[in-house]
Order: C-alpha cells, then sequence, then structure tokens
C-alpha cells in the first residue's frame, strides 16, 4: 500500500482478516505516525493532487473516472467536489471499485472526518477517521485541502459527520 489514506483504509479490512494482519498492519500505522508524515492533497483549479500518495496523484476532479498509474492498489480514481468542504475519492483495480472515501472538513478547517467503505477484502468494510490540520490548503485550493495528521481511526462504523454550512 502506497498511500498514506491507503494504508489507513486496510486497517480496518486487516482486523476483518485476521490478527496477524491486523497485528502487521497496525505496526505499519505506528511506524508512519512515528515518521510524523501526513495525508497531503488539494482540489484546486479544478485538479485533485494527492502529494503524499507514492506515487504523486493528480486528476480531474469532475467525478469520472482516470487512469492512474504506478499503483498496485488501484489503477484509476475518481473524486467528485460536493461542496467546498466535501470531496468523495473511488479507488478503483481492474474494473471493480475497492474503496469508496469521504472527505469533510469542520468548518473551522481543523478537522477533517474521513469516512469510507472498503471493498478489498471481498466484502463491504465501513470505517472512519479524523485527522487535524497540520498545513494550510495552497492559496485558492478548496478548503477540505491541505495538510493532515491521522488522529482517531473508528473501525467497522460509519461516521455521522455533518457537513459544513
Amino acid at each position: 500500500m502506497k498511500t498514506s489514506a491507503s494504508v489507513f483504509l486496510l486497517v480496518a479490512a486487516a482486523a476483518v482478516a485476521g490478527p496477524a494482519l491486523a497485528d502487521n498492519m497496525m505496526a505499519k500505522v505506528e511506524a508512519m505516525k512515528s515518521s510524523g508524515k501526513a495525508e497531503v492533497f488539494a482540489v484546486e483549479n479544478g485538479m485533485y493532487t494527492c502529494s503524499s500518495c507514492q506515487p504523486e496523484v493528480k486528476i480531474k476532479a469532475n467525478g469520472e473516472t482516470q487512469k492512474v498509474t504506478g499503483n498496485s492498489e488501484f489503477d484509476e480514481m475518481a473524486v467528485k467536489v460536493r461542496d467546498p468542504h466535501r470531496i468523495e475519492v473511488i479507488e478503483i483495480q481492474n474494473g471493480h471499485n475497492k474503496v469508496f472515501t469521504t472527505y469533510i472538513v469542520s468548518a473551522d478547517g481543523k478537522t477533517l472526518t474521513v469516512d469510507y467503505n472498503d471493498y478489498t477484502m471481498g466484502k463491504e468494510q465501513k470505517g472512519a477517521y479524523t485527522a487535524t490540520r497540520v498545513a494550510p490548503a495552497p492559496a485558492g485550493a478548496l478548503p477540505v485541502s491541505g495538510s493532515w495528521k491521522v488522529e482517531q481511526i473508528e473501525e467497522g462504523a460509519k461516521h455521522t459527520a455533518e457537513r459544513p454550512h
């Protein structure tokens, strides 16, 4: 798993797969947390850029499925802007939706709530995490953009974050 968001998404799936795999994924998450690396993405001028993804992803944020290269976990993505505070990202592998993620920034812009449905294990797994802003969004980017440090992971239950007004 090469993107920071994808590592966190796999934690919930790993917990379902078995204790050994879950322990391995938790070790990877802890290692990433201790490295201080943030999840960094932006939606600006109609484009979605994930600079913390390996390799970096840059696609149109128009809701349409687009090819991406260099990632073993997905070969297509779609990013849809619901409003300036909420985006939806779909990762697709071989024509099948693998992870559906909704990112919602709080009204004060300090907290990101992420809900996801993960289909990588063959059946739907739901979860959520929250993150704290560690760097501002680029000038001109949507408020949901920026650098985010994961704070709390909630496995197995859909979070009920309200969309800011």
